[in-house]
């Protein structure tokens, strides 16, 4: 049985009928357009997903790298929280003699506390940044911002992250995320005048024992 396309093919030519002058620049018609929406759209889901995939797959260029101690630790030191802030300060007191800004580091009894200044509106406002520590696989400690208190303003952390990191002193092996609201201390990257260097093993804030790996010079 013929279709009404086909009778229409069949049946003769009426000669008035005009003929178009250019043949070749009368669009096509697209036979069966649901197949050929539905191949664009396979396309394009594919070519995402293969998209996806290798960007979530690629490790990314700028990733930092992860620095390690080599060797197996010489000995292994434990603290209180009273020495730790006794070492902390002596450091601190000899980097920042020659600094304008000072600031000071304190171990407390569920966290560390940071107090500086900062530039705010042309005055200098004292703040104090609360930071919980946590010991990475490799020695090192980051410090994320739980809490800040800087009078009565409401100002952000990432604001006085970005103060500290542009306009304090700060060892070469310490490093701000104002970002991500951390701070990290890369002790793998901390040697002392003597050649020691010190790694972190674990933080116990509850029974006042903070544990460090000690590698002493060879």
């Amino acid at each position: 049985m013929k279709t009404p396309v086909d009778r229409a093919q069949t049946q003769p030519k009426r000669r008035n009928q005009k003929q178009p002058t250019n043949p070749a620049a009368a669009p096509k018609k697209l036979h069966n357009p649901w197949r050929w929406a539905f191949l664009i759209l396979a396309g394009i889901v594919l070519g995402s997903a293969i998209f996806l995939g290798v960007r979530v797959f690629t490790p990314p260029t700028n990733a930092p790298k992860v620095t390690t101690v080599a060797g197996a630790p010489s000995l292994t030191v434990a603290l209180d929280r009273k020495q730790v802030n006794q070492l902390t300060q002596h450091y601190l007191d000899d980097y920042l003699k020659d600094s304008k800004i000072k600031y000071q580091f304190r171990v407390e009894e569920t966290s560390v506390l940071l107090v500086g200044t900062v530039q705010f509106l042309g005055s200098p406002i004292q703040f104090n940044l609360v930071l919980m520590p946590y010991v990475q696989d490799n020695g090192d400690v980051q410090l994320r911002a739980k809490q800040l208190a800087i009078g009565s303003l409401n100002v952000p952390v990432s604001f006085v992250l970005g103060f500290i990191q542009s306009s304090y002193k700060l060892p070469q092996w310490v490093s701000v995320d104002s970002k991500h609201s951390a701070i990290m201390l890369h002790l793998t990257k901390f040697k002392t005048a003597a050649g020691f260097q010190v790694t972190a093993k674990r933080l116990d804030f509850a029974d006042d024992q903070f544990v460090f790996n000690v590698y002493l010079p060879d």
